[in-house]
């Protein structure tokens, strides 16, 4: 594979070094103060997913980029995770759910607008493809990438996954009895242990799915609540992958890489928009192009 002609992103370039410059001295502060050690062990591996590791990613030659993107996403991954264990928050779609029960404000609920229902409205499905702590496990797994959409039943059973989310805060919140208290963001009965198995159970679910059927995406395309919230809220995303038809050779390259099975030649000889809430932005069409007709712009159309 030969080495895009285009040159390093200089918007990623000032990303990474202003994250090295703001975050990492923001994480070392907070540090300082025992109430804020989870956001600053979060912030620590947020600045180490943003600054080096996307340097890398706008540095590295084409044949390397996923690689780098991988790492990018496995910090970013770790920023979530450690921010759940350490202040024993549910940031997830049931974590939302549990707060809204308890019918008081949190972090969860900060989270979830900012990153599935109002953020993919500008930036898109950007944290599937660069900062799932899910997807940091399943792009790693010895399978594929699948071998087409299924239909069927299974364009239904991400429904079940955003009932179970519902029914597990349903059903948490009738055990502990949870009220608002304690530490801003929390319900009473939250623990470090009710959180990891609540990681758990979606790493169960994510990775096993994937080995079931072959393919490393499986979770995220039929299974995932988070996901079946994005397909609606990035549909018009302004972040996208575009297309110049002109340009366009059909090989199939760009359909042949998607992780989520999008039919991007079709779509762009189609002159219709390529993601339409499934695309998680990895960059393997931009950068696998043989032709130059794909690139990820900002902005309407």
């Amino acid at each position: 594979m030969k080495r895009t002609g285009a040159a390093p992103s200089r918007t990623l370039i000032v990303i990474s070094a202003t994250a090295m410059l703001v975050v990492w001295p923001a994480a070392a502060l907070l540090l300082l103060h025992p109430p804020t050690v989870g956001l600053a062990v979060s912030l620590f591996f947020a600045g180490l997913s943003l600054g080096p590791c996307l340097l890398g990613y706008a540095l590295a030659r084409t044949p390397r980029k996923q690689l780098w993107r991988r790492l990018v996403m496995a910090a970013g991954a770790l920023s979530v995770l450690a921010f759940m264990l350490v202040d024993r928050i549910n940031l997830d779609l049931d974590g939302f759910f549990e707060l809204l029960l308890a019918g008081t404000m949190g972090t969860a609920i900060g989270h979830t607008m900012v990153t599935t229902l109002l953020g993919p409205v500008f930036f898109g499905r950007f944290g599937c493809g660069w900062g799932c702590w899910r997807a940091m496990v399943l792009e790693v797994l010895p399978v594929g990438r699948g071998h087409g959409r299924r239909r069927g039943l299974w364009r239904w059973t991400a429904w079940l996954g955003l009932a179970a989310s519902v029914v597990a805060a349903v059903l948490y919140g009738s055990v502990w009895h949870l009220q608002p208290g304690g530490v801003p963001g929390h319900v009473r009965g939250d623990s470090v242990g009710a959180v990891a198995a609540g990681i758990l159970v979606y790493y169960v679910a994510a990775i096993g799915l994937a080995l079931a059927l072959g393919d490393q995406r499986a979770f995220c395309k039929y299974l995932c609540p988070t996901g079946l919230v994005l397909r609606l809220t990035s549909r018009r995303a302004l972040l996208h992958v575009a297309a110049d038809a002109e340009l366009c050779t059909d090989c199939g390259t760009c359909t042949d890489v998607c992780p989520m099975d999008i039919p991007v030649a079709e779509r762009v000889q189609a002159h219709v928009r390529i993601g339409v809430g499934d695309c998680i932005l990895c960059q393997r069409c931009v950068i696998n192009r043989p032709s130059g007709a794909l690139s990820t712009t900002f902005g309407p159309g």
